[in-house]
């Protein structure tokens, strides 16, 4: 009888460790850039702050997650490039995700994602032509822990 609980028992154990050594996991953890830890910047601030109403901007002060969040949409996570335009082009039209909130003329400099409906949690990096001009807007998906 001994011998058949031990036996039961490893053939137990081994099973678990098989099923539990998968090479299949998702990663949670996303690489951060150093310029995180530095403080928002004025220019920074006053995006935000035309973004959000006071309870979110109350969440963002609050949550240092948050807080690193939006400084990694804002400092590594969209690009302004340009690209010279082409009459068979397939890419999305900025403006087919414009909000009500949206400067209705665009200024590189004072360019705001956070007013825009991009998917920042996509995995896949999403590019969108500044409607009639050479510019396109990159956003670039969060690089996680195995990338």
């Amino acid at each position: 009888m001994g011998l058949k609980r031990f036996l039961f028992t490893f053939l137990l154990f081994s099973c678990s460790f098989i099923f539990s050594q998968s090479e299949k996991h998702t990663p949670w953890i996303i690489k951060s850039a150093q310029n995180l830890n530095d403080p928002f910047t004025s220019h920074e601030l006053v995006l935000i702050n035309s973004a959000f109403d006071d309870e979110t901007l109350k969440r963002i002060d609050k949550i240092n997650v948050l807080k690193k969040y939006v400084k990694d949409i804002l400092r590594n996570r969209v690009q302004i490039l340009s690209k010279k335009y082409t009459q068979n082009e397939k890419l999305p039209k900025l403006s087919s995700i414009r909000s009500l909130d949206t400067p209705a003329t665009f200024n590189k400099r004072n360019f705001n994602p956070l007013l825009y409906g991009f998917d920042f949690n996509t995995k896949k990096t999403q590019i969108y032509r500044l409607d009639g001009t050479d510019y396109v807007i990159n956003i670039i998906p969060k690089k996680l822990a195995d990338d």
